[in-house]
Parts: C-alpha cells; structure tokens; sequence
C-alpha cells in the first residue's frame, strides 16, 4: 500500500468534510449560483445537456473530464451535477483525488432541478479557460484511465433483484455510512467501511472480483466507486438505492433500519411496474412482429386502410423528402407528442432504414397503443422502389390521449429524450467484433428455431416475446447487444431493456445476416 496514487486518494477521502462535499438543498444551491462566482458543470452526455440543462453550466461528459482540466478553475468554487447524483459523485471524488479541494456537488441533478419547476436552458455556455495545477502524470493516468473507460451503466446496479442476485451469488458487500447508521439497520452480509475509511482500507475489498458498496441515498457510494477505481478496485459496483432503496424492496434487514423516503419506494415499486407493462406487451406481439417488411403489402394498407402515417426521423431528413401524407414526429420527441397519435386508427411509424421505426413501434406498444405496426424497409425501401416522394408538410393531428400508466411514461420518456447519437446502434461486423473482444454480452432475440440454424458465437438466445421474463440473463455492469435476423426485433429488444433501466445495451440492425456476410465465424446447433 502506498504511491502516488494511493496516497492522493487516502488524503482526500480521510479529509472528506462534513455533508460529504454535497449540496442536496435546492435553495442552498441556488443560493451558491445566485453569488456569480461558482463555476457549474453539467457532466451529463451532450445529448442530455442539449435537451435542457441548468442556465449557466458548462457541458463537461464524465468521461471527458480529466482531458478538460482547464475548463475547471481550481481557486473557486466548482459545482457538478448530472441526472441524479451518480455520475456527480463520480466526478467529484475524480476532481477530489486530483486536488480540486473546491469542488462540490448537487445531488438531486438536472431531474431534482426540473421537477422543482425551476428555470430550464438550451443554451449552450462555452466557458472560460484557466491554468491547471500541477498533477502527478501518474495520478493524472490513474484518473483519466478510469473516467475514460467507464463502460455503459456507469458501474451502477440499480435494479434490487439483480443486486440480490449479485449477493447471492457471493459478492461481497460494504456500506460505507457511518457507524452509527451501520448499527440502526443494513443490509445482511455487509461490512461497515466509512467513507473516509475506503481508502486506509482498500485492501479488504477485491481487485478485480465483482463487489458492492452502498449507502443511504448513492452519492456516497459514488465517492467510494469512483475512489476505489482509481485505485485500481475494477470490481466495485454501486447500489445507487442504497439502503432504503432495499428496505422498500422488502429486503431482509439486518436492523431496525430508518424510515424510507416516498420517492425511494416508489422508485422502487415502478421498476416492477415497468418490467411487467414491458412483459405484457412483448409477450403479446403476434406473428409477423407488428411490421409490414412488403413493399406491395404496405402500399395495399395505405390504399386500403388509410392509415395514419409518422415518419420519426429527425425533421431536416424530412423535409429532404417523405412518403406522401405522412406527419413527421422525430423519435426522441414521440412520448411528448402522444396527442399527435391517434387510438382509433391504422398506424404506421417508418424511418430511415427501420430502427428508429422499431424502436418508435415498442415505445407506443409498452404505452398500451395496440394499432400500431413499422416500415421496416423505411425511406430507403420506398425510394428505391420509386415511391411516390412528397416535401409538403402535413400538420398532425390532435387526438385525445388513452389511459398510461405514469411509471411506464416516465420510464420510455426518459429513454426516448435521451437517445445520443447513432441511435444506440451498432452499425457493422468489425464493430460488433471490437465489442465482443471488450467484453460485450450479446443476446439473439430470434426463434429457438432460427437460433439453432445459426448464430453469433457466444450469444445468448432470448426470444423477444420472453425477454422481460429472463432479466437475470441481461448484465447491468458490462455492455450489450442485442441482434435478430433484420434488425427490426432487436430494434423492439433494445427499446424494450432501455425502458427497463438497462443503460448499457445497443442493437446490432444488420443482424445475423450481416455478421455472416462478414466472413465472421459462426457457430450451429443449440
């Protein structure tokens, strides 16, 4: 024990302050903003901070902070943020470690912000520059090597029956509050490190063997994660719920245990609403998968049926050129126009090339809209089949929305807003490949049937329609993709696992077809 590294965490953690170096107040956080002097950083990806962010932050991804050091001033006050606390702990322990001794963080992030009514921007700051200290190149390496290569889930269990799961299986367990809180309740199995223990500590908890570590409300446990990371704990997860998040699962106490925040319980009892809304309309998806793939066949609904149209890509490649008659109501927009999308009616969503098309048709599906079925050969089929082409925009509709449930809305909303670039595909063999090589689970969502003929070596088989039934076989702590035969079911599985909480998973669209048009190995039989 000891070194560069070792010694820049012990410091800062041994020293942490009391309140933890958080801000959780809403009024006390303005305040601070309302002095002018405090730098704020959004380190939320661009996308999120796109879609709205607090008026005055700079835009700094977690993952890029320790290369955008002169973007944080090291002689006045600094406060982070991001959705909801998770990646601000991270951040905070990272600029911590580094000797930033004057950043803090807002837990409650841009969701506590938003829900609390106040100002919104979509302006984006540039920010000032300013003179970094001087950094130990090995504690620096340490630093961006961790930030850099966080994977998909932001090293984050927040699932309660994958964490037990997790412990069952052997995991080893610390809760890193206080004594005092420690001996009022936790949960069965953990070992008590205070936080500004976790360093001195550091080795009792496993290199590289999958660990935990939780506290009361999950900023805590981003401090330690973060610490521990850096010095080289690649193991360590969070359990973002922390204990009270367990008790309200009725997991069993060790204790007594405090009384349970309303928001945690019902954070916790959505999950499990969420989950079964996906189950229901997953395993109810007919034969065929809701997707019209015929040219002739989709011509003859749109004469005969007259459906309703909704082209979802994004509105400049709209207006290049559409199918006649079609609204356009880009994805990451669709569960803030649902008054756009009738009930009563045929209903057809197409984009691009059928992605964006899957993952619009799941979207309404788990939001109860049963009269909706995809293009999957989207603009792309139309044109090469010399479809009629319209630029004249059509005004939507305006229909009276159906009984949602507000969890199931939170939860696609939430997914669809968030959406980055690329569309959460992955676009060819090669990348696939580079991701399987770094640790990629992937999961055929085809037929046993189709499986059996063929398939990605090492994937896992899960039909799409029995998905939301064997969550125990997705990870939450390394990426995923999911694949079929043309991209259109694993369009609906990746939206379906999105709007689960399953951050962490991408679509290969070329499917099966494509890895094997690759010249990649593949693998038969069950």
């Amino acid at each position: 024990m000891g070194g560069v590294v070792f010694d820049a965490v012990n410091e800062y953690m041994s020293n942490i302050p009391e309140g933890f170096m958080a801000v959780g107040d809403i009024e006390k956080f303005k305040e601070i903003l309302d002095t002018g002097e405090a730098t704020l950083i959004d380190v939320r990806e661009p996308s999120e901070y796109e879609a709205g962010h607090i008026p005055g932050a700079v835009n700094i991804p977690l993952r890029t902070l320790a290369q955008n050091l002169d973007k944080v001033p090291s002689d006045a006050s600094v406060m982070v943020y991001c959705a909801s606390g998770h990646r601000a702990g991270m951040a905070t322990s990272s600029l911590r470690s580094l000797g930033y001794d004057n950043v803090r963080a807002y837990p409650p992030g841009f969701k506590g912000w938003s829900e609390a009514g106040e100002e919104v921007s979509t302006d984006a700051v540039e920010g000032e520059t300013y003179d970094v200290p001087e950094i130990d190149p090995e504690l620096m390496a340490a630093v961006d090597g961790f930030l850099s290569n966080i994977p998909e889930g932001w090293y984050a269990v927040g699932d309660v029956e994958k964490f037990e799961a997790a412990l069952d299986a052997g995991a080893p367990l610390f809760d890193v509050r206080e004594p005092g809180e420690f001996e009022e309740g936790s949960i069965p199995g953990a070992v008590n490190v205070p936080i500004r223990e976790v360093a001195a500590r550091s080795a009792e908890i496993p290199m590289d063997e999958q660990s935990f570590v939780y506290c009361a409300s999950g900023f805590r446990a981003a401090l330690s994660t973060a610490a521990l990371h850096i010095l080289g704990h690649d193991g360590v997860r969070s359990f973002p719920p922390g204990y009270p998040g367990w008790e309200a699962a009725d997991g069993e106490a060790a204790g007594e245990g405090a009384e349970v925040p309303a928001e945690v319980a019902a954070a916790v009892e959505s999950d499990t609403a969420v989950v079964d809304g996906v189950d229901a309309f997953l395993s109810a998806i007919p034969e065929g998968f809701l997707a019209v793939g015929q040219i002739d066949a989709f011509q003859d609904a749109i004469a005969n049926t007259k459906p309703y149209l909704i082209d979802v890509r994004e509105p400049s490649e709209y207006e290049e050129g559409h199918i006649p008659g079609a609204v356009n109501i880009p994805l990451r927009t669709l569960a803030d126009n649902l008054d756009q999308v009738p009930t009563d009616q045929p209903v057809f969503v197409y984009c691009a090339s059928g992605h964006r098309a899957g993952q619009a048709l799941a979207s309404l599906g788990m939001l109860g809209y049963d009269n909706v079925k995809a293009f999957p050969p989207g603009w792309k089929g139309w044109t090469a089949a010399d479809g009629e082409v319209s630029t004249d925009a059509v005004e939507p509709g305006t229909f009276e929305l159906p009984e949602i449930d507000p969890q199931m809305l939170a939860a696609v909303a939430d997914y669809l807003n968030n959406i980055p670039e690329g569309w959460l595909a992955v676009h060819d063999a090669q990348e696939l490949a580079d991701a399987m090589d770094n640790g990629a689970v992937v999961i055929d969502v085809r037929e046993p049937s189709e499986y059996a003929e063929g398939y990605i070596p090492g994937a896992i088989n899960i039909p799409l329609r029995t998905l939301a039934q064997n969550l125990d076989q997705v990870p939450t702590d390394q990426p995923v993709v999911v694949y079929c035969a043309s991209g259109h079911r694993a369009a609906i599985a990746l939206a379906s696992l999105r709007a689960m909480g399953y951050s962490n998973v991408r679509a290969f669209p070329g499917g099966y077809p494509a890895w094997e048009a690759a010249g990649e190995e593949v693998a038969v039989g069950q």
